[in-house]
């Protein structure tokens, strides 16, 4: 079998398998042949071929009949890489792939599905075989661990670049007693050269730090995160993302240099007034209290803004003084020149550039590179690397060591930096670089895990308008006859919050209520004559009256943006609470209008499910009937519950707001 997966390997992705990616597959055979056990973790260095192997599991599983395989990845961008570059070039139309809670491949029934833990959940298929990447994620992990217990399946492999001994007595006892206690193959550097002389290891190992914000710093950059500082549009994503990326003193240079852009913002003076180092700074000093300038010489830091630089000279100086210099475009090509050929002799121990230095400086020697803020571009990115992963050669262009190198990413945690390591991530990976312990840290940290801290702090719900000031208010009236869909970066978060089942929503019951009440009044006001409609049906109203018509009785309220002006966001664990209130509100209003009534329908497309309230009110001698949708967005079985209640108590509370307004 081994041997017909080499040919395949072969063909498809044009190389054969290393003896000793051969010898761990086999290894893997026999632990699952001899019965011992169906849970296997298997720990390899990134770098030396694991996926080659997590495919020759999937491949052994079908061939032994196993109906169907998922292949857990902690991220979507692995989900992808992982995807595109293997499995479907071998497996071709039996493999898929779902995130972001789409069931299509798995409904579909695809043999073999590279999927999210939270997707693989929520799909809830039936599974034999599960094959985990980055399998440490599953020891300690609730969410993990509640996944592969639903899921429960009869094998379960994981792989991983390293499992922390203390992990391996996190394993949840439910997958010990279903597949017996967890079988560890351990394959370091030194185990796989014994193996296979021809093992490489990585050319560098990646690290990420988190430079965390204060107080003042955290102030600041909320206000600008939820829309508080006011002044022009560019200006303001400009000074946003100066301040997360590159820290307090170069952001108040641009803040100076902005004067008339944008309103003065008491938090922005307090922070320029502080004295305290930049986050970025401090999280510098943390990083190289552990990776010791004198055990890596020379050090590379880089950091895309001068006055970053300069505070980075003052921060640091005490640490090694007068070996430290900064490299900057201020700086003459003679003097760049110089200062190289000083840090190859051993006479500088760090430099710290800005741009000039990401390309025309070389030195091979050194260990260790820093980034401090991670540039736009992935070429920008792929060029800082390059100062780092060459390889020195003597003085025939051969090369004379092959010194395993650090990479050291400080980024700020809960903004767009963690999510800007995406292109970064994939640049590390095809050079070599062990990114896992990356991606284990990048999860949760970016712009999402700060929307959902704002929930929380709120008393664990808020409403879309008071997340993002920018929003601001909007008649309802105006939704009905002049829509504008309201595009901002916090809808974007919001989104994607949802969608991880971070946080939930439903919509304002009160300010639905008049919306839709001003559609029962329009359908009124199209079938009423006399003195009282004079009073009743103003202008606006006989416009919602012509909307209807031209809509054959129905109006829908289906456009994302839109519907952020009513979005009430709640953290998980207050669902039961919200949905109780919700429906004791609903049944109280029932009682007042007892001569009406409402229905409900609804349609599932993709990720949007769409409920159309039918209303039926008798008054004055008249029935009046109009339809109402409103559509949600990436409800799962739980939150379409929680919609059809939302909807029905916003009928019945339309239903009396219009029926208060006859009187």
């Amino acid at each position: 079998m081994l041997s017909d997966f080499d040919k395949l390997v072969k063909d498809k992705l044009g190389y054969n398998l290393f003896p000793y990616q051969s010898q761990v597959s086999e290894r893997i055979i026999k632990e699952l042949e001899e019965g011992k056990s169906n849970f296997i973790v298997v720990s390899m260095p990134t770098g030396s071929g694991k996926t080659v192997i997590e495919l020759f599991m999937a491949y052994y599983f079908l061939k032994k009949g196993v109906k169907n395989v998922i292949v857990m990845e902690p991220t979507r961008l692995l989900c992808d890489q992982m995807y595109f570059n293997f499995w479907r070039k071998i497996f071709g139309e039996d493999v898929g792939m779902e995130y972001e809670g789409e069931c299509t491949a798995f409904e579909e029934g695809k043999k073999i599905v590279v999927s999210t833990p939270f997707t693989a959940e929520k799909c809830a298929p039936e599974t034999e075989a599960i094959i985990v990447d980055e399998v440490h994620h599953a020891f300690g992990d609730s969410r993990y661990e509640s996944t592969l217990v639903s899921l429960d399946p009869k094998y379960l492999i994981g792989f991983t670049a390293l499992l922390p001994s203390y992990k391996k007595y996190m394993v949840d006892p439910r997958l010990v007693e279903k597949l017996g206690k967890p079988k560890f193959l351990n394959y370091d550097f030194k185990a796989l050269a014994e193996i296979d002389p021809t093992f490489n290891p990585p050319k560098a190992i990646a690290d990420v730090f988190d430079a965390e914000m204060n107080k003042i710093e955290d102030s600041a950059y909320d206000a600008f995160f939820r829309g508080q500082v006011k002044g022009d549009k560019n200006t303001l994503k400009f000074l946003e993302i100066t301040l997360y990326s590159y820290g307090k003193e170069a952001f108040c240079e641009s803040l100076g240099r902005m004067e008339g852009k944008i309103e003065e913002n008491p938090q922005l003076d307090f922070l320029c007034e502080s004295k305290e180092l930049s986050h970025k700074a401090r999280a510098l000093r943390q990083i190289l209290s552990i990776y010791k300038i004198e055990d890596f010489k020379p050090v590379l830091i880089f950091t895309s803004r001068k006055a970053t630089a300069y505070e980075f000279e003052k921060a640091i100086e005490d640490l090694d003084p007068g070996r430290i210099k900064v490299l900057t475009g201020d700086s003459s090509k003679f003097e760049r020149q110089k200062l190289v050929k000083s840090a190859k002799r051993g006479e500088i121990d760090v430099i710290i550039s800005t741009l000039v230095g990401e390309e025309g400086i070389d030195i091979p020697e050194a260990k260790l590179l820093i980034m401090t803020d991670v540039p736009q571009s992935p070429l920008r990115f792929y060029q800082r690397l390059g100062r780092l992963i060459r390889s020195k050669t003597d003085e025939n262009n051969n090369y004379s060591e092959n010194t395993l190198k650090y990479l050291v990413v400080a980024l700020t945690p809960k903004t767009p930096e963690y999510d800007n390591l995406d292109d970064a991530l994939r640049n590390l990976y095809l050079e070599g670089v062990d990114v896992s312990y990356i991606v284990e840290k990048k999860e949760g940290k970016g712009p999402v895990a700060r929307v959902v801290d704002i929930v929380k702090k709120e008393g664990g719900g808020t409403s879309f308008s008071k997340l993002d000031s920018s929003v601001g208010e909007i008649s309802s009236i105006e939704v009905l006859l002049s829509p504008k869909n309201v595009e901002t970066q916090m809808g974007d978060y919001v989104d994607r919050a949802i969608k991880e089942g971070r946080i939930f929503y439903y919509y304002d019951v009160d300010k639905m209520a008049d919306l839709a009440s001003k559609v029962l009044l329009g359908s009124y006001c199209n079938l009423c004559f006399g003195e009282k409609c004079m009073k009743i049906c103003k202008d606006c109203i006989r416009e919602v009256g012509k909307l209807l018509i031209s809509k054959k009785g129905r109006v829908k309220l289906e456009k994302k943006g839109l519907l952020l002006h009513y979005m009430e966001l709640v953290l998980p664990e207050k669902k039961d609470e919200i949905m109780n209130a919700m429906n004791k509100e609903k049944d109280e209003i029932m009682k007042k209008v007892e001569s009406a009534f409402i229905s409900l329908s609804s349609t599932k497309r993709a990720n949007v499910y769409s409920i159309i309230i039918n209303f039926n009110v008798s008054v004055d001698g008249m029935t009046i009937y109009p339809k109402l949708q409103l559509d949600y967005y990436n409800a799962n079985e739980q939150e379409i519950k929680l919609a059809e209640i939302n909807a029905k108590a916003i009928g019945y509370k339309a239903i009396y707001l219009f029926l208060q307004q006859l009187k």
